[in-house]
């Protein structure tokens, strides 16, 4: 949900509430199955645009409407929607939806500087983990999340086929920095929709680069003697994702260069050759093998078929008190 809360954000920054309304619908509470999971949200103004959505497009017009009365009223808003019934006279109808979701509508006051959406920015611009508690009104319970920045992924090499790479993550939503030793790889015209691009020296990384606990390296550059020094660098960190591109017999020459530094414990964040089998050929197919992988490890999956997963693609949400993980 990373890049559809940037989304809604930049809606907000850009609403003129001179003019304009605005309220904030959030999927507190499911029960059974839906096509979105607590967490989800839905940025609505008063003259009938929304970004971002609470369910498959069944639900929207009707949120449209009790947002408007939100916004005249002030006053905070749980409403419960039943898509349970396929054959009944309800938003259910034909959906196959099979859940009941309860949604929290909230006006929003841009001079809160603790409004919804002023608190998911600050996660995502400090890069710091939250807790966040709402409470519901009527008495209906607390819903919780745990924030979590979103994924930053450092690409270590300004080469032809890290271009698509970028660009899918950025896609994602993802926060990507781009660097190389050699400023002439790092071209806007290549990288512009990069977070940043950063000309460091190779034996710098540590100390220039923003390295966190929601970091994942790729080195890309073909450069053996480049990779070779970036990775003792991260080997120093706590950085948990480093990929290597490439066969495995040149990962395996790589590790043996640096292996008075390689402990047991890097066998768990060390990845060659970097991505998912999926028969990727060209560099566009290689980004997407090589962010897949890096978002189960992430999200701790197992990257395999959804048809061979004997259990729920979700967690069942038990209560409207849960916690999100948004990472």
């Amino acid at each position: 949900m990373i890049n559809e809360f940037q989304q809604l954000i930049q809606a907000y920054r850009k609403t003129d509430f001179s003019q304009r309304k605005a309220a904030l619908a959030t999927v507190v509470g499911l029960s059974g199955s839906g096509y979105r999971r607590p967490g989800a949200r839905m940025y609505i103004t008063d003259d009938g645009q929304w970004i971002g959505a609470i369910s498959g497009g069944c639900l929207e017009g009707d949120a449209l409407r009790k947002a408007r009365e939100v916004m005249q009223t002030r006053q905070a808003r749980l409403v419960t929607y039943d898509t349970s019934n396929p054959e009944g006279e309800n938003f259910g109808i034909g959906l196959g939806c099979n859940g009941v979701l309860d949604v929290l509508i909230q006006a929003i006051d841009p001079e809160d500087s603790e409004n919804p959406l002023e608190t998911l920015d600050r996660v995502m611009q400090e890069r710091r983990p939250l807790r966040f508690e709402t409470t519901l009104p009527d008495g209906a319970g607390i819903f919780v999340e745990e924030l979590k920045p979103d994924i930053q992924l450092l690409v270590f090499g300004g080469g032809y086929d890290a271009v698509p790479l970028v660009q899918l993550a950025k896609q994602l939503g993802w926060r990507v920095v781009v660097t190389d030793d050699c400023v002439a790889h790092l071209q806007p015209r290549r990288f512009g929709v990069a977070d940043e691009m950063l000309a460091v020296q190779r034996d710098d990384i540590r100390q220039q680069i923003p390295i966190d606990a929601y970091s994942a390296a790729v080195l890309i550059s073909h450069n053996f003697k480049y990779d070779r020094s970036v990775l003792r660098e991260l080997l120093q960190t706590n950085i948990p994702y480093i990929g290597l591109l490439g066969p495995k017999k040149r990962g395996d020459a790589l590790l043996d260069e640096v292996s008075d530094l390689v402990t047991t414990r890097d066998e768990k964040r060390l990845f060659w050759p970097i991505g998912l089998d999926v028969g990727a050929d060209n560099p566009p197919e290689i980004a997407l093998s090589i962010l897949a992988e890096i978002q189960a490890v992430f999200r701790k999956t197992s990257a395999q078929p959804l048809k061979f997963k004997n259990a729920p693609i979700h967690q069942p949400v038990q209560s409207i008190s849960t916690s999100v993980d948004l990472n």
